[in-house]
């Protein structure tokens, strides 16, 4: 039987100005909840980077729909030049239109989900 050895890292423990600037921020998070019932953990990220001056809170669902955009146009690419190539060297060419549709197919689930949940 192998030993794996288990390394547990350290905790880091926050400075005390770390730990009153939270202890702040807790209690003007509970007194903006009261006041706001409805406030989310995702409006509450984007106030905090909006605070310190990272506003890339909003930009995750747009960069995800750009990956996806971008996987999917080079999936189709590559998938149309094996197709295209395999059937110029006079090999069986396969049902090309098919293939390409189906990729067609992934890439628009893909990309819709996607949007939809960039949309949340």
């Amino acid at each position: 039987m192998a030993f794996v050895p288990v390394i547990v890292p350290p905790q880091r423990v926050a400075s005390a100005r770390a730990q009153d600037l939270g202890r702040r921020l807790k209690a003007e998070v509970e007194k903006f909840e009261t006041q706001y019932p409805g406030t989310t953990k995702a409006d509450l990220r984007a106030a905090a980077a909006i605070a310190i001056g990272e506003e890339s809170v909003t930009v995750p669902p747009r960069r995800r729909l750009a990956a996806a955009l971008v996987a999917g146009i080079t999936g189709l690419g590559v998938a149309t030049a094996i197709i295209s190539g395999r059937g110029a060297e006079g090999g069986d060419s396969g049902p090309w239109p098919v293939v390409a549709i189906a990729i067609a197919a992934v890439f628009a689930a893909v990309a819709a989900a996607v949007i939809r949940r960039s949309g949340r």
